[in-house]
């Protein structure tokens, strides 16, 4: 089976991370690239189900595992929350809504300063500063709010 363009970069991408450019592997990447959300491995095998019938959600595990540690994709959660993926490369932070638990990508902006202003142990070499600022999204702030005026 011939694949397309896009899907040839893909599989040049796992290729180069020593990674096997299969048909799962292809598809979720893909899949995660496309989606501006920060999906949970539930959702992406949801939507990964249309055209991969006998993908295990056992598998997506593995695949975002392998993904994750080699370095194409990320994982973003925060205790006890579930496990949300991105494949974002760039330096990045989050906002999340502690209510409904969205996230948001933030730029990174900051990231020289809060370096040049954090002692980190002798001899440690920062490879990645993770920021995730914690409030309420402009959907359940305004929630909260007619739920106050109905009340009131």
């Amino acid at each position: 089976m011939s694949r397309s363009p896009s899907e040839e970069r893909l599989a040049e991408e796992l290729a180069a991370r020593g990674l096997r450019a299969t048909r799962q592997r292809i598809g979720l990447l893909r899949l995660l690239r496309r989606v501006g959300s920060h999906p949970t491995a539930a959702e992406l095998h949801r939507a990964l189900l249309r055209q991969q019938a006998s993908l295990s959600l056992k598998t997506v595990y593995e695949i975002l595992d392998s993904l994750v540690v080699n370095g194409l994709a990320a994982c973003v959660t925060e205790g006890g929350e579930p496990y949300r993926y991105e494949a974002r490369g760039d330096p990045h932070y989050h906002a999340r809504c502690r209510i409904c638990g969205d996230l948001f990508d933030l730029d990174a902006r900051s990231d020289s300063h809060i370096r040049a202003r954090t002692d980190v142990p002798r001899g440690f070499e920062v490879e990645q500063i993770s920021v995730t600022i914690l409030g309420r999204c402009a959907r359940c702030r305004s929630d909260s709010a007619r739920t106050h005026e109905r009340n009131s």
